[in-house]
């Protein structure tokens, strides 16, 4: 891929009305710095933290040809950061593409918000135009899975977003005590889950792990969610990437810096389901989960192994459970909330505006930037 020109290390730009400016850089150690300067509330999802953030930009992008184009915006009258942007520039069918730092990876995508982050949508357009105006020649940029608001505060880009995203976010608030939460489930599925435990018993009995920090079976541990997700995208006939080199780095890097969480149920020597969740602030995000097939079906692990995450997490005092993106049924059993996500599209170009037309009747509407990789939790 031919590197995007940003004829300095950093560029600067304001927009037409002047509140906001915009600094582009591929400088990714000036920009996690400023990251780190910002504090964890900066981050108001998991995916925007520095230790997943330099994780992916150091493993994950180079991967894929993806240049950095990390953006910062300030108030240009206080000189306060309004937000960090941390996005890449692809090539897709020779267009070139701006979007988040995420290849499949990143559930929800908001920028880094500093003490001048705009919260209205006259503010937030004032900052986009400033971001389009710091960009260099680009085709389209295209920013998805934008949650309205996350961790209390507004996300600025969802204000701009143009269209609808195929996913949905799916959270619930815990309640104090594991009784309080099977008491708020339908008795349907309070009456499910004992016969899942009964039918599990059955098959030789499981126990589950929380696993919060390296173990010397780790390695086999992601080998088997590997093996679990492999096979339940290959019977979809889908393509899966999450166990290609770069991506298995990820994710163990990650984990590795103490900032996911591997919740494992077991009956005897096997592995009978998988989890991987990050952990941020009062939040735990489960972004993947699966199961070995068969017999064990009978049991419904996928479902149990939830369930004791939650249980987990109430005993642990965290107060939100967010099984990530996707329009799953089983999440809304579980008592997870579906919350709209949402897209914002701007063709910058003639030939940006032509992959637009064409991305968005790709399989009845689903891009074709979004078929490129898959992954199922």
């Amino acid at each position: 891929m031919a590197q995007i020109d940003l004829d300095r290390p950093m560029r600067w730009a304001a927009n037409a009305a002047g509140r906001y400016v915009a600094e582009v850089t591929c400088d990714t150690e000036l920009f996690l710095q400023r990251a780190a300067a910002l504090g964890p509330a900066a981050a108001i999802t998991p995916f925007q933290s520095a230790d997943w953030l330099s994780a992916w930009l150091k493993l994950l992008g180079p991967s894929a040809a993806a240049e950095p184009l990390l953006i910062t915006v300030r108030d240009s009258f206080r000189g306060e950061i309004a937000m960090l942007l941390p996005l890449v520039v692809r090539r897709v069918c020779g267009v070139a593409l701006v979007e988040f730092a995420d290849l499949s990876v990143s559930d929800y995508n908001v920028p880094l918000l500093g003490p001048a982050a705009p919260s209205t949508s006259g503010g937030a357009a004032a900052a986009l135009e400033a971001v389009l105006s710091a960009m260099p020649e680009v085709d389209v940029v295209r920013l998805c899975n934008l949650p309205l608001t996350a961790g209390g505060k507004v996300n600025p880009l969802a204000l701009m977003a143009s269209s609808p995203s195929a996913s949905v976010r799916n959270v619930t608030t815990l309640p104090r005590s594991w009784d309080d939460y099977l008491e708020s489930r339908p008795r349907k599925f309070r009456k499910a889950l004992r016969q899942h435990h009964r039918a599990l018993d059955a098959l030789g009995g499981v126990r589950v792990r929380m696993i919060t920090s390296p173990v010397d079976d780790a390695a086999r541990l992601f080998g088997k969610l590997d093996e679990f997700q492999r096979a339940r995208i290959a019977a979809l006939g889908k393509r899966y990437v999450l166990d290609r080199p770069a991506y298995a780095r990820f994710y163990r890097e990650v984990f590795s810096r103490g900032r996911a969480m591997l919740s494992v149920m077991e009956s005897g020597d096997s592995v009978v389901a998988v989890a991987y969740s990050l952990l941020h602030r009062q939040c735990c995000t489960t972004v993947r989960l699966a199961h070995a097939g068969a017999e064990w079906n009978r049991g419904s692990p996928g479902i149990v192994l939830a369930s004791e995450i939650i249980r987990w997490l109430i005993d642990s005092g965290v107060e939100q459970f967010d099984l990530g993106a996707g329009g799953y049924d089983y999440k809304k059993q579980l008592g997870c909330e579906a919350q709209p996500l949402l897209v914002l599209e701007k063709a910058l170009t003639l030939k940006g505006r032509m992959a637009l037309s064409a991305w968005s009747t790709y399989s009845g509407g689903r891009s074709l930037v979004q078929s490129l990789t898959a992954k199922t939790s």
